[in-house]
C-alpha cells in the first residue's frame, strides 16, 4: 500500500515536469527570431527569419567590401552569422580557413548590402540549373552521334553551351545584393 502511494506521487510529479519542460520548449519555438530591413522613404519591408538565404555586402576587418551568401543560422543583438559549423572546433583535421569560408558573424552595422533569397528562388535556381545540365547532355548526345565533329569540336561546343546556359540562369536569376544601406534601408533584430 506504501508502495502505491510512493508511484502515485512520482507519476503526478513526472506529469508535472513534463508538462513544464513542454511549456519551456514550445515558448522557446514560439520566440523565433527574425531580422527586419526597413525603408521607411519607399515603404517598404524585408524580413529574414533563420532558414533564410541571404547574400550580403559588408565591410571585411580590414575595410575592404566583402560579399557572402550562406544560410541564416542565428540573429544576435548586435550580429547575425551566416552559415551552418559543419566540423568541430576541437576537431584537429578541422581547418580554421574552411571554417571561415563556411559561416561568417557580420556586424549589423557593417552591412552596405543585401538581397533576400527565399526557398522559392533556391529550388527554382537548382531546378533550373539541373534540368538544363540534363537538357544539354541529352541533346549534345544526340549531336555526337555523328562523327562529323572532331573531338576538339565536340569539347569547344560542350563548353559553349554549358557556359552559356550557366549565364543565361544567373542573369535571370541573380544573387549579388540588390537593396543596399545608402539607399535609406535599416537593420533591426526582432525577437517575437
Amino acid at each position: 500500500m506504501f508502495k502505491m502511494r510512493h508511484w502515485k506521487s512520482l507519476i503526478k510529479t513526472s506529469k508535472n515536469w513534463s508538462l513544464l519542460i513542454a511549456f519551456i520548449c514550445i515558448t522557446q519555438l514560439l520566440q523565433a527570431q527574425r531580422i527586419v530591413f526597413i525603408n521607411a522613404g519607399n515603404g517598404k519591408l524585408i524580413e529574414a527569419r533563420e532558414g533564410d538565404v541571404l547574400c550580403i555586402q559588408y565591410h571585411g576587418y580590414l575595410g575592404q567590401t566583402e560579399t557572402f551568401k550562406n544560410t541564416l543560422t542565428e540573429i544576435k543583438d548586435s550580429s547575425f552569422v551566416l552559415g551552418i559549423q559543419l566540423m568541430d572546433a576541437n576537431n584537429p583535421l578541422a581547418s580554421k580557413m574552411g571554417q571561415q569560408m563556411q559561416v561568417k558573424e557580420i556586424r549589423y552595422c557593417d552591412v552596405v548590402g543585401f538581397r533576400r533569397m527565399g526557398i522559392g528562388r533556391v529550388l527554382l535556381k537548382s531546378t533550373l540549373t539541373t534540368g538544363a545540365a540534363i537538357g544539354t547532355i541529352l541533346v549534345l548526345n544526340a549531336l555526337y552521334r555523328d562523327n562529323a565533329i572532331s573531338d576538339f569540336g565536340k569539347i569547344g561546343i560542350s563548353l559553349g553551351v554549358g557556359l552559356s546556359v550557366n549565364t543565361l540562369i544567373n542573369l535571370l536569376l541573380p544573387e549579388r545584393p540588390n537593396h543596399f544601406m545608402k539607399e535609406g534601408w535599416q537593420i533591426n533584430p526582432l525577437k517575437e
